[in-house]
């Protein structure tokens, strides 16, 4: 991996460097945030770490300047204790006192899935759509507020109420589904205490994503969300509940990239529908066609979003479970067993083996027919 380290002149960040030259990392480590962009022109950094309060200009500004020209770089910034702004164009964001190793660990893991959505043909797939799906701007609000402890419903109330259509939706229904006919619920706090966060987490999400409307011959939007939203529940059913809102959003973005992927080339595009019914690997049929898949490029998008890794990958591996054999059931893993049993496709035996499944299976497939 080649890192950027841009640090403000108080050397906060030459504990990372130290430990990525101890990794036999590619670094440059300077202070100067002009001469950072510089150096990004001219190098193909693979990561940036940038620290609080740079040196000629804000941490905001420049996060949002590598981001616009430099999608491709993955964005780490270290930024203040008890500095709670979240809204800065970052994927991973630390806080002082740094954890320097826990860092390494991260940027270390990011190597292969990294590599994979990065890929010359996968960035131009995606350059070649005139519009792209939006990202999900309220929903990732709610998903910030969720994480905290004691969390305020009027701040819940708050932030769907920045978007009067989407409050009305939520409005909408609840009164369709919870309230007694004589009695409709006007009250957006009222219609979130009735029907749970849970249950709002997907309307908001499902609103904002599927308004981008594209024409695509052949293919279901609606279908495509209903897909989304029962993967997304019962992905969310399979994980710990600190992993719950992760496994529902990973569920809702599973096949974002094909929204993009069918956009690329109409003529491509028809061809891979005039050929889908004949085969049983979509993935292999979408890389014989468009030389990447929507996997890959559902990946990048949300790289380009500012998803963190763990989501990324989640959506990069749905159909590899090869590469999840990880310590522990994941976002990654929930998604793929959740992808897996609403399609009704075998689960990978050298899978069920590593995570112990085998006593479960008939469990996890019963539990998955309530959400087909």
């Amino acid at each position: 991996m080649k890192v950027l380290l841009i640090d403000n002149g108080e050397q906060s960040l030459s504990p990372i460097n130290t430990l990525l030259k101890q990794r036999r990392c590619k670094t440059a480590y300077i202070t100067d945030a002009v001469m950072g962009i510089k150096l990004l022109q001219k190098h193909a950094f693979d990561v940036v770490i940038i620290a609080d309060k740079p040196i000629r200009t804000t941490l905001a500004n420049l996060l949002k300047a590598i981001a616009l020209k430099f999608p491709q770089v993955v964005r780490f910034a270290v930024i203040a204790e008890g500095n709670i702004n979240e809204d800065l164009s970052a994927h991973y964001l630390y806080h002082h006192p740094i954890d320097a190793p826990k860092i390494i660990k991260t940027i270390i893991a990011l190597g292969s899935a990294h590599q994979q959505i990065t890929k010359a043909v996968v960035v131009k797939t995606v350059a070649q759509v005139k519009t792209l799906p939006s990202p999900p701007k309220v929903y990732l609000q709610l998903n910030r507020l969720l994480k905290q402890a004691n969390v305020d419903s009027n701040k819940i109330a708050e932030i769907v109420s920045q978007d009067p259509a989407l409050a009305a939706k939520v409005i909408q229904f609840t009164n369709n589904t919870f309230a007694q006919s004589d009695k409709p619920i006007t009250n957006i706090s009222e219609a979130i205490t009735k029907m749970g966060v849970d249950t709002l987490s997907c309307i908001v999400m499902t609103a904002e994503l599927f308004s981008y409307q594209p024409d695509i011959p052949n293919y279901s939007i609606i279908d495509e969300q209903l897909k989304a939203l029962n993967t997304a529940k019962l992905a969310a059913s399979l994980v710990p509940v600190t992993l719950k809102q992760d496994a529902l959003l990973a569920g809702l973005l599973h096949s974002i990239g094909k929204l993009v992927l069918f956009e690329m080339d109409k003529k491509l595009t028809l061809t891979f529908f005039n050929h889908h019914a004949k085969m049983t690997d979509d993935i292999a049929l979408e890389q014989r066609i468009f030389s990447t898949d929507h996997c890959q490029v559902g990946a990048y998008l949300l790289h380009i979003w500012g998803f963190p890794y763990n989501l990324i990958e989640a959506v990069l591996y749905q159909y590899t479970p090869e590469n999840l054999l990880g310590n522990t059931l994941g976002i990654s893993q929930a998604t793929y067993l959740a992808n897996a049993l609403l399609s009704k496709k075998e689960i990978d035996q050298t899978f069920v083996t590593h995570y112990q499944l085998e006593p479960q299976l008939e469990k996890l497939q019963n539990n998955a027919a309530k959400f087909m």
